[in-house]
């Protein structure tokens, strides 16, 4: 049985399935960002420093559903939940809610740390292995290369823990036909989408398909954590 679980992203479907299946209650840094794996990996890495200037960030243009979203450039993730908004808009991004950003991602990042320190079977999972921008998100170019490569699930698996411990399995969740794969260290375990949907059950849109999610926890007899 895991004594700790959380998301390692990339995106807020992972973290909200992560909470709802297994009860996690606590929140870590990769829950509400939209991170390619690469970024995600820098961010792992030892002595990595969370810290953002105003510089580094830059308002996305309004999509077809009006919503806009802050790209951080230097960490190369879509801070997506991290701004207020006017409506459906972020409109300025202000040195104040910078520092407190600052403050709760440090607190975040050592948490995240220092539980997986403390425990003694961490689970750790991803839905999927983001590649990364095509283009840049806010239509400025500039893109780091080094941080918008593909690298495998098994590869990707490989990299968390050299730079996490190797006493941590991570499972990576994708949605197509049914596989399951065992690597060193985790699983790598897909899923078809059958069209079931959660909405009546409280789900929200993001989060779906959660039937997907559950089938994989379900298949790889994963429960609540201890």
């Amino acid at each position: 049985m895991h004594d700790l679980v959380f998301s390692l992203g990339p995106n807020c479907k992972n973290a909200w399935n992560v909470r709802s299946h297994f009860g996690v209650r606590q929140a870590y840094p990769f829950d509400w960002w939209i991170t390619p794996a690469r970024a995600m990996l820098r961010m792992i890495e030892p002595g990595f420093v969370f810290h953002v200037a105003p510089d580094d960030l830059a308002l996305t243009p309004v999509d077809s559903a009006g919503d806009n979203s802050v790209f951080n450039r230097r960490l190369n993730i879509l801070q997506h939940h991290d701004f207020p908004r006017q409506g459906r808009l972020v409109t300025a991004v202000t040195e104040a809610t910078i520092a407190q950003l600052n403050a709760k991602y440090a607190a975040l990042f050592a948490r995240m740390h220092a539980e997986l320190a403390a425990s003694r079977a961490p689970l750790a999972l991803l839905n999927g292995s983001h590649a990364g921008w095509s283009k840049d998100p806010a239509g400025q170019g500039g893109l780091d290369p080094a941080l918008n490569r593909r690298i495998p699930p098994a590869a990707l698996i490989a990299e968390i823990r050299a730079r996490l411990g190797a006493k941590l399995r991570v499972v990576v969740i994708t949605k197509g036909e049914a596989r399951q794969e065992e690597v060193e260290g985790g699983v790598i375990i897909s899923r078809p989408d059958t069209g079931e949907r959660h909405r009546d059950r409280g789900a929200p849109n993001y989060a779906e398909p959660v039937h997907v999610f559950r089938a994989c926890y379900e298949a790889l007899g994963l429960g609540p954590a201890a």
